[in-house]
């Protein structure tokens, strides 16, 4: 009988590590993880991993634990849930804002270098249709994005142009989600409602340029942005935005794991989520309709001069400062 109840159970963690497509030393990893600290009821340090294990084990739905996050396709039990944050609950918020001008500065050198390109996602991630690959998650105005990084994948040709941003990721922020970049918006433009992909993970919004004419609701509360403030909200919650200033609004934006994770549980999560991702995007490449390949063309749908961009008076001095201090 024992016997029976144990090959039960392998059984049914083998289904959660093919789900995920673990590898061989990632699955000996993770039963390692789940026979030592899970398996544990007296480990207090994995109790939201526990409960995701044994509901996954059992095919029970999770629910969400507050309805505006009905929506949400990945939901793990147990983890506060505010749609906004304190931004000083986080010391580390401080640095952020201290580094401000230079991410000011990187960004507007991005003006003539390039890089932006059009957000687009897969056809089932959006009912709008692009005018020319996948779709997007705006009904009017123009949304652009700079990815330094995206759900675990770095992009090297964009992380280079921007070495003080790619610093306050990687040294100011702990546990980043390894998912950040820089968003512009144009002038009347909506982004409509829609939920993010997990309720693991909090967004940092750093507002660089633009931000006069800036609305984000999240939940039923709706907030607007000052240049060099930090924001931070849960979008595992409904959540839309509008920008109806008089110059494009480009806004920093960084994941980091919820704080009531251990660092025990962020590593088992990370892991998780790392094998899925390297093993989506190598099984979509050539595909036409895929959340990777769309992203791969999309990059030469902008012109390098970045017409697009509309510059406040205060930014194009800015701007031409810069330059004429490089000539």
């Amino acid at each position: 009988m024992e016997d029976s109840k144990e090959s039960k159970i392998n059984e049914r963690l083998e289904n959660i590590f093919e789900e995920y497509h673990l590898n061989s030393l990632q699955r000996a990893a993770a039963l390692k993880f789940i026979k030592e600290k899970i398996a544990d009821p007296e480990n207090t340090n994995v109790t939201r991993a526990r409960d995701w294990v044994l509901k996954k084990m059992n095919s029970k739905p999770i629910p969400p634990p507050n309805s505006r996050q009905k929506g949400c396709p990945d939901i793990l039990p147990g983890l506060r849930a505010q749609p906004w944050w304190d931004p000083f609950e986080f010391p580390w918020v401080a640095e952020v804002e201290e580094a401000y001008p230079l991410i000011k500065n990187e960004l507007l050198s991005l003006y003539r270098k390039g890089g932006f390109q059009p957000y687009r996602g897969p056809s089932w991630a959006s009912d709008i249709p692009a005018p020319d690959i996948g779709t997007q998650s705006h009904d009017t105005g123009d949304w652009n994005v700079f990815y330094l990084y995206l759900h675990g994948m770095s992009f090297p040709d964009n992380l280079e142009k921007c070495p003080e941003t790619v610093n306050v990721i990687n040294n100011i922020i702990p546990r980043h989600y390894e998912h950040a970049f820089f968003s512009a918006v144009n002038p009347d433009t909506h982004i409509v409602t829609h939920h993010g992909p997990t309720n693991k993970k909090l967004r940092l919004h750093l507002p660089i340029t633009g931000a006069e004419g800036t609305r984000l609701r999240a939940g039923e509360e709706t907030r607007t942005f000052e240049e060099g403030k930090v924001r931070v909200f849960d979008d595992s919650f409904d959540h839309e935005a509008w920008h109806q200033g008089n110059s494009t609004r480009v806004n920093l934006i960084i994941d980091f794991w919820h704080p009531d994770l251990t660092q025990e549980e962020v590593k088992f999560f990370k892991m998780l989520q790392n094998a899925k991702s390297r093993i989506e995007k190598a099984v979509t490449e050539g595909e036409e309709d895929t959340f990777y390949s769309i992203i791969e063309k999309a990059k030469d749908l902008r012109p390098e001069d970045n017409s697009w961009w509309t510059l406040s008076e205060e930014d194009q001095k800015a701007l031409q400062s810069m330059s004429e201090s490089l000539s």
